[in-house]
């Protein structure tokens, strides 16, 4: 093989050799995006799976803190053993008063509905947090007059919750409702057996929770069926 010859192999060599590495740079670069693109769709999905674990915590430690007060809290509690004969008869003297009592709700104040019945958390801007709203907030003037929504006995009246002054009716049919931000100056008190459409109190400003709402005065209004808050509507229509 003559220079000449031997010179234009080599050029060729040269040049196919270019054309080798660039294929072998291209492959390279497209692996590499490949596995980035397979290992962000893996970590989207770890970061989805874990805001939704996330959210779930919050909505139940969120849900577990909206109680309508710490007196409440005790009284929630149930006691599963050592029960003795006079628990089962005044079960069943309390049945037979849950049969004459009725279930029709009327309206605990004149008003419109603010805000609905959410176990999920929503924002609210007096506290700058999310939360459940586990009654309704019915915006109505300050001063407005609470009814009870039906008959019952007063079980408690508490001047500091959070949600401000609160009275606890039973209404003996495994119904209680719940009436807070009231004004301090309640016209009920414990233990009192009230009928449905008595005045309990007037809309006030002593709650902390939502005092700084865009709403502005309301009463918050809550129903409980056992130990659980269920939404009002179920038993009220505005």
């Amino acid at each position: 093989m003559n220079k000449k010859s031997f010179n234009k192999a080599i050029n060729f060599l040269k040049k196919e050799s270019f054309y080798v590495i660039l294929f072998i740079c291209l492959c390279i670069a497209v692996t590499a995006a490949v596995i980035t693109a397979r290992n962000n769709k893996n970590q989207s999905a770890q970061l989805q799976k874990s805001q939704a674990v996330e959210q779930k915590k919050i909505r139940e430690t969120a849900k577990a803190n909206e109680k309508p007060s710490s007196n409440y809290n005790n009284a929630l509690q149930v006691k599963k053993d050592n029960k003795s004969k006079s628990n089962i008869s005044n079960n069943e003297a309390s049945k037979g008063v849950s049969n004459s009592v009725s279930t029709s709700f009327q309206k605990p104040v004149e008003g419109n509905i603010a805000r609905g019945y959410s176990e999920d958390p929503v924002y609210w801007d007096s506290t700058a947090t999310y939360r459940p709203n586990l009654g309704y907030d019915i915006q109505t003037p300050l001063g407005k007059p609470v009814f009870a929504a039906m008959d019952g006995k007063v079980e408690s009246v508490n001047t500091a919750t959070q949600d401000g002054v609160e009275v606890i009716i039973d209404h003996q049919n495994g119904l209680k409702t719940v009436y807070s931000n009231l004004d301090p100056n309640v016209k009920v008190s414990a233990g009192q057996t009230i009928k449905k459409g008595a005045v309990i109190g007037v809309v006030g400003k002593s709650t902390l929770r939502s005092a700084y709402e865009k709403y502005g005065d309301h009463l918050h209004f809550a129903v409980l069926k056992g130990k659980e808050f269920v939404d009002p509507g179920k038993y009220i229509k505005y």
